[in-house]
């Protein structure tokens, strides 16, 4: 019996994926010649990023992006320091291509070794479809690769290639001060390229399901922010991933084109990190 709940259970998940991101793609085709062309950028941008989850502004033309996010992870048995660089450059005003690197990993066990290095790689890219219709409504679709590049016997990577296909939706209210609303569905699909010199250390081969969804409220040169999000690979191939956090933040507008931030993710399950502080500093400029 609890072989075929949890076939049921995986069958639904797939289902609701399945229909949710094939009437995305549907939405896109049917009404991007007369709702969403590439017109003069009309919306406001109070902030640029948030915590944990990317939100839906694209970088304009020629517009490149960089952000540092030095992060400190508490969890279970180990305490885990990370500062990811990131690099976002528009394209056009709605589609860009970014890079992610952990370019510095600091894992310290409750037992054994800390082992020090570089992590894994990302590329990326996002179309965005701003003011769906002339409303305050947005959505965009992207997919990210992620390569397994740091060294899996430090335990810097989990040994695996992602590819993961997105979809963000959002939704303004200027009457509050232009706050908004934003949620953003994936799922990764894992490919293991690495591998222990011990395999019952390696991870299970996972697909993972990804959701988050939060809120910005803008006073002043400040933006609260809280999101929630959950990551779990339970519903395939006997996964043992299952995390939820709650996460507060602000980010301050500074003086020119630079934007700071600290976010205090709160783990909510027995599987997730006990707590995490996310700082991160953004620096936009044109290339040209």
């Amino acid at each position: 019996m609890y072989l075929i709940s949890n076939i049921f259970k995986i069958a639904r998940i797939q289902t609701v994926l399945l229909t949710s991101f094939s009437g995305v793609w549907l939405c896109l085709g049917l009404l991007a010649p007369n709702s969403w062309a590439e017109e003069e950028n009309t919306y406001v941008q109070p902030l640029n990023e948030v915590f944990q989850t990317e939100t839906i502004y694209p970088q304009e033309e020629g517009e490149v992006q960089m952000q540092l996010s030095p992060t400190f992870s508490n969890g279970s048995n180990r305490k885990l320091f990370k500062v990811p660089l990131s690099i976002e450059y528009g394209i056009t005003d709605f589609w860009q291509i970014g890079f992610d690197w952990e370019s510095h990993v600091n894992r310290n066990p409750d037992a054994g070794i800390t082992s020090r290095g570089s992590g894994d790689l990302e590329i990326s890219t996002k179309y965005s479809f701003m003011n769906i219709s002339d409303s305050n409504y947005h959505v965009a679709v992207g997919f990210e690769i992620g390569f397994a590049a740091g060294n899996i016997d430090k335990e810097l990577t989990e040994g695996f290639n992602e590819y993961e296909p997105f979809v963000i939706l959002a939704k303004d209210f200027p009457e509050f001060n232009n706050s908004q609303v934003f949620t953003r569905l994936s799922v990764s699909f894992a490919d293991r390229k690495k591998r222990h010199e011990d395999p019952d250390e390696d991870e299970t081969e996972a697909n993972e399901l990804n959701w988050g969804i939060g809120v910005f409220v803008p006073i002043g040169p400040i933006r609260l922010t809280t999101e929630f999000n959950w990551q779990t690979n339970e519903w395939h191939n006997s996964g043992d991933e299952n995390q939820i956090f709650l996460t507060p933040g602000v980010v301050w507008d500074l003086p020119g084109t630079w934007e700071w931030g600290i976010g205090a993710p709160i783990g909510l399950n027995d599987k997730s990190d006990n707590h995490r502080v996310i700082t991160q500093l953004i620096y936009e400029f044109d290339l040209y």
